[in-house]
């Protein structure tokens, strides 16, 4: 059986043209009168928090590295369903992506979505329609529509307009305004739990976006019909507790769905030194640990209670932050932490960011894989290891780990990464 899934893909000729703040606005726009469900290419978790502030609903991620083409026809499918229009934003410019592959322009070939494109047309007018033709050109996009952004008059619009090839809608425009672009920090974006104008910038860039609704939704209606998503089996047979809070808030939205088909979660704050109920597993995501480096060393209740719980056999997967905070010591400026000391691992704050695919090896059974599999993820950090006395789990064949070609540290049933993963790619998890 087939699905009809009206969407469209945002893309864009390159990184900081204002796809985020255009996606945003043009979401929470439809959002008006239809109901909207927001996708992020590639493995990013802070776009996605942008998109369920304009509509209300969380975003899913379609990653093909860690995904696959079904993966991602299938979360698409999934999460699409039953939404009169999904909106997929895109990643850096349209044709990049690692090794060529994995880009924007691929996903929008794989899924069958027609492209909008958001140009930044500041400092030019008519030579916007040469970039819009050499999107096109290059490889065969199918681009469908053009929202231009930083657009200083109407008149400036329209000569962008005037310049499209033939077949490609104008679709409107997102005037010039600063207080409309979202602010960055050292992993990108500012994520929305830390960013308290997020709603006024959605706002703000909604009541400033000029936009052809019907138009957009015609061309979204063209997207390739989509093969049903197969039946999942929710069978809830204990609790989890998540961390979740200003530290720990990466996220996707197919791992908590993966969780709550096996589990009743129970979200708590290390921050806020919170305790859950008993539980049965426990799940450490990413975030930004070293920005709460105080609070988090204060938190001797949830620390004590984690190594209470790992002493006990529980299941416990910290991702990333995650293993920062199981670790013994966490050191920046010339200072050091007390984590949770689970792991005896040492980590210490850097400057430069460190990001990728990541492909593991498994060199012994752990609690996410076993031994021989190889399984694929992404990092995501400004960390390195100092020092770590455990025996990893994996070996790395892509990506930086824990600095010397190996991730993974485990003890009983915890598991500290600093790979990032799609549950549904890990057969052993939650099984």
């Amino acid at each position: 059986m087939h699905m009809l899934l009206p969407r469209v893909i945002i893309a864009a000729d390159r990184s900081g043209s204002g796809k985020t703040t255009a996606t945003a606005a043009l979401m929470r726009k439809l959002s008006k009168t239809k109901k909207v469900r927001g996708f992020k290419a590639g493995p990013d978790y802070i776009d996605p928090g942008y998109h369920r502030v304009a509509t209300g609903t969380p975003a899913a991620n379609l990653d093909l590295w860690m995904m696959g083409e079904k993966g991602v026809m299938n979360s698409l499918a999934k999460y699409g369903k039953g939404f009169d229009i999904s909106v997929i934003e895109g990643v850096m410019g349209l044709y990049d992506g690692a090794g060529g592959k994995y880009s924007t322009f691929e996903l929008a070939k794989v899924t069958g979505t027609p492209i909008v494109a958001v140009i930044d047309a500041s400092g030019m007018s008519t030579t916007a329609g040469a970039v819009v033709k050499g999107l096109i050109d290059y490889r065969g996009a199918e681009v469908k529509g053009v929202i231009f952004n930083k657009v200083s008059s109407e008149r400036h619009y329209l000569e962008c307009a005037s310049s499209l090839p033939e077949g490609v809608k104008p679709l409107g425009y997102l005037p010039k305004r600063a207080e409309i672009q979202v602010e960055e920090r050292h992993l990108g974006l500012l994520t929305v739990e830390d960013n308290s104008r997020a709603e006024r910038i959605v706002k703000t860039a909604e009541e400033s976006l000029i936009l052809d609704v019907d138009d957009l939704v015609n061309i979204a209606t063209t997207a390739r019909d989509l093969p049903d998503a197969p039946e999942e089996n929710r069978e809830q047979k204990g609790r989890a507790a998540v961390a979740y809070d200003s530290a720990f808030s990466f996220y996707y939205l197919q791992n908590l769905d993966a969780i709550r088909s096996k589990y009743e979660i129970e979200f708590f704050s290390p921050l806020n030194n919170e305790v859950p109920k008993e539980v049965d597993f426990i799940y450490l995501g990413g975030g930004y640990p070293e920005l709460h480096l105080s609070e988090l060393e204060a938190a001797t209740a949830t620390k004590t209670w984690l190594l209470e719980q790992i002493n006990m056999g529980t299941k416990v997967f910290g991702e990333c932050g995650g293993l920062m905070f199981l670790g013994k010591r966490l050191l920046r400026d010339g200072r050091d932490y007390r984590m949770v000391g689970a792991l005896d691992v040492e980590i210490e704050t850097k400057s430069k960011l460190t990001i990728g695919y990541t492909e593991l090896e498994a060199v012994k059974d752990n609690l996410i894989s076993r031994e021989g599999s190889r399984i694929r993820g992404h990092e995501f950090h400004v960390s390195k290891v100092v020092s770590y006395n455990e025996r990893p789990v994996f070996r790395n064949r892509l990506g930086k780990g824990l600095g010397d070609g190996w991730d993974g540290l485990q003890v009983q049933n915890a598991l500290g990464t600093y790979s990032h993963f799609l549950f549904a790619n890990l057969p052993k998890f939650l099984s």
